[in-house]
């Protein structure tokens, strides 16, 4: 998947992560639901390093299957308010999405937001067919989130090395395509 250098919606700007970032990447996985999301997401175990992660994705731009990691900017006062992206799966014909807002920006639509023009992005890729997430199943936001932007719960799964199922949602190119008629 190719990576971008900036998708732009109506309020945000979503900024592939760069080596710049790392203080900030920092601030926004201090939030205690980042630390067991984002180490489920990208499949690496924090060991409290965060340094270690983020070296981890920047260092997987240059290999042929990247993280897309893009840092969450709102465009009115600059702030930035969350990290959002995705993992191409082991065939390459689906990719997993993850996202996180920071707690004080919750509840605005922003994660909807930025996941729908990431969604958008990620179908340019021919090949893709399908974007999946993982979610915890007491993260209520996340799941709403992921049903919002047009995703479809499939059902739990369990997952290796995580303690318990995992809300398990996709969406397929069709899908998402019918839904831009609209």
């Amino acid at each position: 998947m190719n990576l971008p250098k900036k998708i732009v919606s109506k309020r945000l700007i979503l900024r592939l992560m760069n080596r710049d970032d790392f203080e900030v990447f920092s601030d926004i996985i201090k939030d205690t639901t980042a630390d067991t999301n984002l180490k489920f997401i990208l499949k690496m175990k924090l060991d409290n390093n965060s340094q270690q992660i983020f070296n981890s994705i920047i260092d997987s731009y240059t290999s042929i299957d990247p993280v897309i990691a893009l840092i969450i900017i709102n465009k009115e006062s600059g702030n930035y308010i969350g990290l959002c992206g995705l993992l191409s799966s082991e065939n390459g014909k689906t990719a997993q999405c993850f996202y996180l807002v920071r707690p004080e920006y919750r509840g605005h639509g922003f994660a909807i937001e930025a996941m729908k023009k990431l969604i958008e992005y990620a179908f340019e890729e021919p090949t893709l067919t399908g974007i999946i997430a993982f979610i915890r199943s007491t993260n209520s936001r996340a799941w709403k989130v992921a049903e919002r932007v047009g995703m479809k719960y499939m059902g739990h799964m369990p997952i290796k090395d995580f303690p318990s199922k995992t809300m398990y949602f996709s969406i397929e190119r069709a899908e998402f395509e019918v839904q831009g008629e609209y």
